[in-house]
C-alpha cells in the first residue's frame, strides 16, 4: 500500500503521510511527533471527549451519541466479566468511569492530559499511577484511545501484566477498512491525525494482541459512530446539506459493515489467558 497524505482538518491543516508498517500492519501517523511536538494539536477548548459541558449544537450530538455507547459499553462488558476492579485508560472527561462506578464497579481512571486528570480529581475519581501494578484489574478498558498511543506493543505489554488471570482488555478503535473509511479516503475524519498516531484494522489489531499473548475472543461494532464520522467527514468536505448526507452514508457504511462486523469503529475483547 502505498503512503497517502491527511490533513488535519481539527487544528493545523497541516498535512501528514499515513504509511502501512509491516510488523503490526497498521497504517502509521508520519511524521512521528513528540508528546510534547504533539500538544499543540490539541484544540483549546471543544476536544468533546474531555468536556463535561456540551454546548456546541455538535457538541450536544456527540454527548447523546456518548450517553447511549456508555450504556452498550457497559452491557456488552457484564456479558464476559463479574464486577471487579476496573481501570478506563484514556479517561477523557470521566463520564464512562462514573457510569461504570454507579453500577457497582471499583473504578480507577488515567489520563495523560494535565487538564483532563484535573477533571477527573475534580469528578472525585482515583487515579491510577505509571507504571501499572501487576495483576492489579479484572478489566482494563480503551474506548477511543489506543489509536493515540505512541508504541503500542508496549502499551498491550504493560495492560497484560496489570490485569489479573482471566481478565478482559477492551479496545475500542477506528476501522480504516470500513466503507466509509474507503468512501471519504483523506476526509475520513476518523483518522484525525497527527493527534491519531496509528490507524487499525481487524487483522491489524488480531495480530498485535495475540503476539501480546492475548485472546481475542469477541469483535463488536460500533454503530452510532458512522454517523458521527461521517458528520463530520461531510463538514471537511465541505458538502451541502451535511447532516443530510451523513445520516444516509452512515446508515449504509452500518448496512455495509454490520454481517462482516466490519463497522467505522470496533470494539474487541480481549482476555488474559487464566
Amino acid at each position: 500500500m502505498k503512503p497517502f497524505a491527511v490533513i488535519d482538518h481539527l487544528v493545523s491543516k497541516s498535512s501528514f503521510d499515513l504509511v502501512l508498517d509491516k510488523e503490526t500492519m497498521a497504517l502509521k501517523t508520519i511524521p512521528e511527533l513528540s508528546g510534547v511536538e504533539l500538544e499543540k494539536y490539541y484544540p483549546k477548548t471543544g476536544y468533546a471527549s474531555h468536556e463535561t459541558q456540551a454546548n456546541s449544537f455538535k457538541s450536544k450530538i456527540y454527548a447523546w451519541v456518548k450517553r447511549r455507547n456508555i450504556k452498550s459499553k457497559l452491557n456488552w462488558i457484564h456479558q464476559y466479566a463479574t464486577k471487579g476492579q476496573i481501570l478506563d485508560y484514556g479517561a477523557g472527561n470521566g463520564d464512562f468511569a462514573l457510569a461504570a462506578q454507579q453500577e457497582g464497579w471499583r473504578v480507577c481512571v488515567y489520563e495523560s492530559s494535565p487538564s483532563a486528570t484535573e477533571t477527573l480529581k475534580h469528578r472525585q475519581l482515583s487515579t491510577a499511577s505509571m507504571p501499572l501494578k501487576e495483576n492489579q484489574f479484572d478489566v482494563i478498558t480503551l474506548w477511543h484511545v489506543f489509536e493515540h498511543i505512541n508504541k503500542p506493543v508496549e502499551a498491550l505489554a504493560s495492560f497484560y501484566k496489570s490485569l489479573k488471570p482471566g481478565g478482559i482488555l477492551v479496545l475500542a478503535v477506528p476501522n480504516c477498512a470500513s466503507w466509509d473509511a474507503k468512501h471519504y479516503k483523506s476526509f475520513w475524519a476518523a483518522y484525525d491525525v497527527p493527534r491519531h498516531r496509528w490507524h487499525y484494522n481487524k487483522q491489524a489489531i488480531s495480530l498485535l494482541v495475540r503476539k501480546a499473548g492475548f485472546e481475542l475472543f469477541k469483535t463488536k461494532n460500533m454503530y452510532w459512530d458512522a454517523f458521527y464520522i461521517s458528520m463530520l467527514s461531510e463538514q471537511y468536505r465541505n458538502a451541502k446539506a451535511p447532516w443530510i448526507k451523513a445520516f444516509y452514508k452512515g446508515l449504509y457504511a452500518n448496512f455495509k459493515g454490520w454481517r462482516t462486523t466490519n463497522t467505522s469503529s470496533l470494539t474487541f475483547f480481549l482476555q488474559k489467558p487464566k
